[in-house]
């Protein structure tokens, strides 16, 4: 699958999400894994590439011992007898992390230079200007932590089947 998105020049850029499944010959496990992969395409979107092993290929005796082998395109891996919490991880991992994700990391980030400013008032003598910043850069900070927890409960509940 590619994904397009708007550039600030008015082009588009794309974002190529696949799963490469390196499978060998008579490989009920590998026949198992692509079965899954294509059940649950649907929902994830996203191309399925199969390279069919054979002995005297390099990367045969490297993962001999655990095939098949499913590698995302941002580098995840799973291998041998593959559950659906491990293919659900896997998959969940290639989607990017919604706009909520930036809001609760900015606003954390703000709490700490919030926090910051509070402490130089301080240093100057003024506290409670101090204790202001402080307790409004803690807040800040709680904020965030909890739209960063709302999106991570929210995200593991989509992955979970129905």
């Amino acid at each position: 699958m590619v994904d397009t998105f708007p550039k600030a020049d008015g082009k588009n850029f794309q974002i190529m999400t696949y799963v490469e499944v390196f499978s060998k010959k008579d490989c009920s496990l590998c026949d198992k894994a692509k079965e899954a992969l294509a059940r649950v395409n649907a929902d994830f979107r996203f191309e399925i590439r199969e390279t069919l092993l054979e002995p005297e290929n390099p990367l045969f005796s490297k993962y001999k011992d655990s095939f098949p082998v499913l590698v995302a395109s941002n580098g995840k891996s799973v291998s041998g007898k593959v559950t659906d919490e491990q293919l659900s991880d896997l998959l969940v991992s290639l989607a990017p992390p919604p706009a909520m994700y930036y809001v609760a990391k900015f606003l954390q980030a703000l709490a700490i230079i919030v926090v910051f400013f509070g402490f130089m008032y301080g240093l100057m003598g003024d506290m409670w200007t101090d204790l202001y910043f402080f307790l409004g850069g803690i807040a800040v900070f709680l904020a965030g932590w909890v739209l960063e927890k709302q999106e991570q409960y929210s995200r593991k509940k989509r992955k979970q089947p129905a």
